[in-house]
Order: C-alpha cells, then structure tokens, then sequence
C-alpha cells in the first residue's frame, strides 16, 4: 500500500512539475542601448498568473533585432550602430537557465534593422536600412559566425523627397519553399525577390537579386514588414507611410498578387510598425505609432481579406509585438514607454484587454518566445 502511495505522489508531483513548464516560456529581448538599457535581456515568464522572473543580460550595443535558432540553442542578433558599428553577434543560449554566452560577432553594412535565419542555420541575413543592401553571413557548425559573407546593394528611390531618397530596406521574409527570400524596400516601394541557389554543404549559398521580379506599391507607401500565414496561400504587409495593409495571393511559383488594401493608420501618422497573425490565423493585428499608438484588429476571411473590427491603445510608440504560441497572450513593445505591455486575447473575436501587468525595460523594440 505505501509503496502504490508512493507511485501516486511521484506521478502527481511529474504532472505539477509538466503543467507548471507548459504554463512557461522564455522572453528575449532586444533593446536600444541610447539610455539606460545594456542590450538583451531574457525573462522567464508564467503565462497563468502573469508572472515574469529576470534571468539574464548580454551586453551589446543597440540589438534592434533578434533571430533564434530551430534549436533554440543561438540567438543572433544586430547591432544597428550607423555605418561603422554595425554588427551582428552570435549568442549560445541556454534554455534551460535562460543565460547567454557571446560567441562572436561580424560587421555587416550600416544599420540593420532585421535578422532572418534560414531553416538549417547556415546563414543569417540582415536588411540594412542606411545602407541599402542586404548582408548574408555564413554559420559554422558549431553556431559561429564566419567571415566570408557578402552583399547585395539596392538602388533607387521613391517620391518622398524626405524618406524615399534612396532605398531603405526593412524586412526579409522567407519565402514558402525556402528557394527566394522576399525584400521590402520603404524608400523605393517596391517588395524584391533574392533567390537563393544552393551550394556545396558547408559552404554560404549563392544569391541572386531576381530583376525580373518585384512588386510595386503605390508611390509613398513605405513597405515595412511583410509576413505569409500559415498554408502560404497568402502574404500580409505593413506599410509604415501610408498606413495601408497590403493583402497578396502567393502562388507556387513565389509570385505575389495584390488583391486588397485596407487602412490600419487612420491617424495617418506615417508610423505603422508591425503585423502578425493570430496562431489559428483567423486574426491579424498592425502596430501603429507617433499618434494614436496602439493595435488595430482585422478579421481574416475564408478568401485571406481582411475586415477592420477592432482597436487596442497601447504604451507610447509600439514596436514589435509577439502572441504567445497558445494565442491566449500578446506581448506589446513600447519603446518610448518604456515597457512590455501584456494584453489578453479574446480567441472569438479577436479583442485584446490590458490585463495590467507589464514588463519594466529601456526602449524595447524586439520580442522573442522560446517554449520551454
């Protein structure tokens, strides 16, 4: 009998420990270092009760973005530090204690403002605003980054005569069968195409900037973030300038057709930032900014479209924000408040409520959820 006692307190005490994992995940975030944040910060965080524990800092200067590994054992990240600073530094993260060790780190061209990793970690590529290329950095096996990369560079420019003088890249996203890697440009409005020719192993894959390919917007739009859901039948981007949401078909061949354009930024604050989807894709939101900061809230029809029905303020100057994998949670970036704002999420209809409780930090501008 105290034998089958002590069975069923084992077991009971496994499951407490299972459910108690599964209600957390690992937080990490990047920075701007301009005030009195040091770089990267990582939090443990209890999406139950809310609940956030400081686990580690990495010092680096301004990591305006931030890319974690399929393993989650390396983050990567930029240092957007003007023509002679930029970088990006390699991290061995440890999942388990939430700490990060400084491996190296690679100049890239002036200001890189995004990061993306390719599915198998041989290269990361970052877009750089000032510089108006794209840097491709190779990875060695064990998480190193190596010297040997390169650029692309990018020219022209929009009607803008303030913003749009030259290009100013802002986003890389992958595109569906990993061959091509999407390129928003803000100052030319135009999306490009790089394709990516494999190589041998081991080696940094060739790329090719495909001129036969782009997509134009209209004249001041401001291409910012551009993201595919999940059965990458469609594309979604964030137009910083003009505010508008831009909906694109995607067919098998990585070709994209605009089929609508809805506004996000009725304040016409020249500020949107970001966009993601709801996990089950039903839902998409927009962060915007300099007025009326905060989220607006679209509905995703069975046709990919989107219809407005919502609006949450949030904390001065939302940046990037991040749902929680389980889509119960948001995770807001307010820059210039200097905060994570956590909002709930209404699965049916898509509302946020500010449950809160926030995260205190200098100048937040990148979130990231590892699942522990």
């Amino acid at each position: 009998m105290k034998v089958v006692k002590t069975i069923c307190i084992f077991w009971i005490v496994i499951m407490c420990i299972s459910c108690q994992r599964k209600s957390e995940l690992t937080i990490v975030v990047g920075t701007y270092t301009s005030g009195s944040s040091e770089g990267i910060y990582t939090y443990r965080f209890n999406t139950d009760d809310l609940t956030v524990t400081p686990l580690s800092t990495a010092a680096i200067d301004n990591p305006s973005y931030l890319a974690v590994s399929p393993d989650s054992k390396f983050v990567y990240a930029v240092s957007e530090s003007g023509k002679e600073n930029s970088a990006v530094s390699a991290f061995a993260f440890d999942k388990e204690k939430g700490t990060m060790q400084f491996i190296n780190r690679v100049k890239v061209e002036a200001d890189p403002c995004y990061i993306i990793l390719d599915s198998k970690r041989n290269f990361v590529a970052t877009a750089n605003y000032s510089a108006g290329s794209v840097s491709f950095v190779p990875i060695a096996t064990d998480g190193r980054l190596l010297e040997n990369g390169h650029s692309l560079e990018f020219y022209g420019k929009g009607t803008d005569s303030v913003r749009q003088t030259k290009p100013h890249l802002h986003c890389l996203a992958m595109a569906p069968d990993k061959q091509s890697l999407f390129v928003t440009d803000l100052g030319t409005d135009r999306i490009s195409r790089i394709d990516i020719h494999a190589n041998k192993k081991g080696e940094l894959p060739d790329f090719s900037y495909n001129e036969s390919y782009y997509t134009r917007l209209e004249p001041r739009s401001g291409p910012r973030h551009l993201i595919f859901n999940r059965k990458e039948s469609h594309a979604y981007l964030i137009n910083e300038i003009s505010g508008m949401v831009v909906v694109f078909t995607v067919d098998s061949k990585n070709n994209m057709e605009q089929v609508q354009s809805i506004l996000a930024d009725t304040c016409y604050a020249e500020g949107s930032a970001d966009i993601h989807l709801s996990p089950d894709g039903m839902f998409l939101y927009a962060s915007t900014r300099l007025k009326g900061d905060g989220i607006v809230i679209f509905k995703v029809d069975s046709e990919g479209q989107l219809s407005r029905v919502g609006y949450q303020a949030t904390g001065k100057h939302p940046r990037n924000f991040i749902i929680t994998p389980d889509g119960n949670l948001m995770l807001v970036a307010c820059k210039d408040a200097g905060m994570i704002q956590i909002f709930r999420i209404n699965k049916q209809t898509g509302q946020l409520t500010d449950s809160g409780k926030s995260i205190a930090i200098d100048q937040p501008v990148c979130i990231k959820i590892i699942e522990n």
